[in-house]
């Protein structure tokens, strides 16, 4: 019987070539699959805010924007994983106070904090004073260019990154999507 090389042989595996007299040769593993990177095309801001609000590319390119100038994106150990000439993007205060924290009382800024989630889960934290009383807050872009050019797919479209940090790649997040208000439990009296 002829071997048909479209059709396998009952019992066969899927990677695993076969001579012509049914004797296996060699062992073959499939191509690992790249996966396609992981690209925000928008960015929602939800939780404690008075209106739950989303910022695409083009909402966000209408707000005010903010150039970083020279930076050293610098991991943990204190190597430079990445130097741009400049960053460009606006402000993550912006995007609050567009969609308006909503607080019960007059005081729960002091509770409030913001979580910053990328398309691969990794989340860092701001805390309201951070972003509002230290300069952190000035630093802390929503980006989506980098050397004058849109971030491309592996870059993740659109980021975060807080320039006023001494390890600028804790908390960066590259595919951003969700801005998420919180307020911390009161301590108990």
């Amino acid at each position: 019987m002829p071997l048909n090389p479209m059709r396998m042989p009952a019992g066969a595996s899927p990677d695993i070539r076969l001579s012509a007299n049914g004797a296996s040769l060699t062992r073959v593993s499939p191509a690992p699959e790249t996966p396609a990177p992981l690209v925000s095309r928008e960015v929602v801001v939800s939780g404690c805010v008075n209106r739950r609000h989303s910022f695409d590319l083009c909402s966000l390119m209408r707000l005010p924007t903010q150039l970083t100038g020279p930076l050293d994106v610098v991991c943990l150990s204190g190597r430079t994983v990445r130097s741009a000439s400049d960053y460009k993007g606006v402000r993550l205060t912006a995007l609050l106070d567009i969609a308006r924290l909503r607080l019960p009382q007059a005081r729960d800024f002091t509770r409030a904090f913001v979580l910053a989630q990328g398309a691969d889960g990794y989340t860092v934290m701001f805390s309201w004073h951070e972003l509002y009383n230290t300069p952190v807050g000035v630093g802390a872009l929503v980006v989506y260019e980098r050397d004058g050019l849109p971030l491309s797919d592996d870059e993740g479209g659109i980021g975060l990154i807080s320039t006023c940090d001494l390890r600028v790649a804790l908390r960066q997040v590259r595919a951003l999507k969700r801005l998420t208000v919180h307020l911390a439990d009161p301590a108990p009296i």
